[in-house]
């Protein structure tokens, strides 16, 4: 069985190319009842986005489809929809090496903060939600401070068996084989999966 991590992939024109795509849940906290607070630009929303540290949201359409895939390891938490603005990104050109638009300020964060959350788009945009994972896995490493991942070793003998986890010590998600494929297979476009080093 091999593990690999699963990221979003890079988008175009950089950060703010990233800003646009992914949003934001890491510039506010977690709602009293722990919900993230999802910022983003809309009405356009890919279904699948990794707005924060480690944060992993969907679309509805798309939680039903990971929900009768028979996944194991995953459950998922409705997400509050704190600020949502009108920028319609997804019809600049995409051949461009620069974004159509920058922000006033240069910051890619002020494509969202400088708009008015606008209410009725973003009910428009239906639900978002958070995958919620929990650990799964043990992790080693000879330093406290590493360099690349791959300096990260995944101890196989640790893992739970479930599909798609979290580990101790790391920020990562890591994906099984089968995990791998539904994602590759429901949302290709919009993910990745990296190598990381196993060990037993």
């Amino acid at each position: 069985m091999t593990l690999k991590v699963l990221v979003g992939k890079d988008a175009r024109w950089g950060d703010y190319g990233d800003m646009l795509m992914q949003g934001m849940t890491s510039h506010l906290p977690r709602t009293s009842e722990g919900l993230l607070q999802l910022e983003r630009t809309g009405p356009y929303v890919p279904p699948i986005s990794f707005p924060g540290i480690s944060d992993i949201l969907i679309t509805d359409q798309l939680r039903q489809r990971l929900a009768s895939s028979d996944l194991t390891g995953l459950r998922f938490a409705p997400v509050q929809k704190t600020r949502i603005v009108k920028l319609e990104w997804e019809c600049w050109s995409r051949e461009s090496p620069e974004p159509a638009e920058y922000p006033a300020s240069g910051e890619p964060e002020d494509y969202i903060l400088d708009r008015p959350h606008d209410p009725k788009l973003a009910e428009a945009m239906g639900s978002f939600w958070e995958i919620v994972l929990s650990v799964g896995l043990t992790t080693r490493r000879e330093r406290p401070i590493v360099e690349r991942m791959e300096e990260i070793e995944v101890v196989l003998s640790s893992w739970n068996g479930a599909d798609l986890c979290r580990a101790t010590g790391v920020g990562y998600v890591y994906a099984s084989e089968r995990a791998q494929d539904v994602f590759l297979r429901e949302v290709g476009d919009y993910v990745a999966f990296k190598d990381c080093t196993i060990s037993s």
